[in-house]
């Protein structure tokens, strides 16, 4: 009788006494149960069962539970914001921009369904959760300026943790999974600069140093913050802080630590530890120079 039934579908089952039960269907350890809604005078509903076959004169499915989930998924996103459905990359970039924007024009449950079905759509080409928030904020920021947006207009700060913000390339709306996942090219000029982020990152790691991009600007290549630990936690933690001025690159090594009595004792002894030298040379251009890692189709590591 219930063979081919799913949980969570809607079924009612009819027994040979004559009693009928309507409700979510489920199963647990072969026995068959149904879920009925609370009745007048009742706070929650009733699970009834086990149902024993043999007692059992008929089960019919009045919803299914693929029907159950579309209606969810109707009610969740609400009328579909009017556009055709996004095929190539540059209609998938236009269509999540569209959504964003009518999203923070609205209020109430009506933004929240558009917030659903931004979200959908950025599923199917798995936009990362950064770029997200990047084409959001940037939506909000469009309703008081027809300007571009900078990373320091929508995050008051010039740096931002990558996996927080980050501005997305034209390549993360490629239908094309192989594509978006690719990697990024980087300018020529940069992958030249010996002390350009990429290089001063891959430096760093070649001198045998923990080195991590813990704070990137827009485009990440021109600013970044690398964080350098020389010792468990921040006991030993630097920061090797690069912006270009004037079209040089310039580095400057800052301690990171807790600036507590605990965090510069700390301090004291982080400077005399030998790593700490060799991240001392690293920053300042004294350390051998080694190849530029980073190629022109290379991603630059976060």
């Amino acid at each position: 009788m219930f063979e081919g039934r799913q949980d969570q579908d809607v079924i009612t089952v009819v027994l040979k006494s004559g009693e009928t039960f309507t409700g979510s269907y489920m199963t647990q350890a072969g026995m068959h149960f149904v879920g009925t809604k609370a009745g007048k005078g009742d706070l929650i509903g009733k699970v009834v069962g086990p149902f024993d076959p043999e007692d059992v004169a008929s089960v019919d499915v009045v919803t299914s539970r693929e029907d159950i989930f579309a209606e969810r998924r109707e009610r969740a996103l609400g009328d579909r914001l009017p556009g055709r459905d996004p095929v190539a990359r540059e209609d998938f970039e236009y269509r999540l921009e569209r959504l964003a924007r009518a999203m923070v024009s609205e209020e109430g449950n009506r933004r929240t369904q558009l917030h659903r079905q931004f979200e959908e759509l950025a599923d199917r080409i798995e936009l990362a959760a950064s770029k997200r928030s990047w084409m959001i904020k940037s939506a909000y920021w469009a309703l008081k300026s027809n300007e571009p947006p900078t990373l320091e207009d929508l995050w008051q700060s010039d740096v931002a943790s990558p996996s927080l913000l980050r501005r997305p390339s034209p390549k993360d709306f490629d239908p094309d999974p192989k594509v978006r996942k690719s990697r990024d090219r980087l300018p020529p000029e940069i992958v030249a600069d010996p002390n350009s982020v990429p290089n001063m990152l891959r430096r760093l790691r070649a001198a045998g140093l923990k080195a991590v991009i813990s704070l990137a600007g827009d485009p990440p290549w021109e600013r970044a913050i690398i964080q350098v630990d020389l010792a468990a936690g921040r006991t030993g933690r630097f920061s090797v802080d690069g912006r270009r001025i004037d079209g040089d690159m310039q580095w400057q090594l800052k301690w990171a630590g807790n600036d507590s009595t605990a965090g510069r004792k700390h301090y004291s002894r982080a400077l005399r530890l030998e790593t700490y030298a060799v991240l001392k040379a690293v920053v300042r251009g004294d350390a051998p120079a080694s190849e530029p890692a980073i190629g022109t189709t290379q991603r630059m590591s976060m």
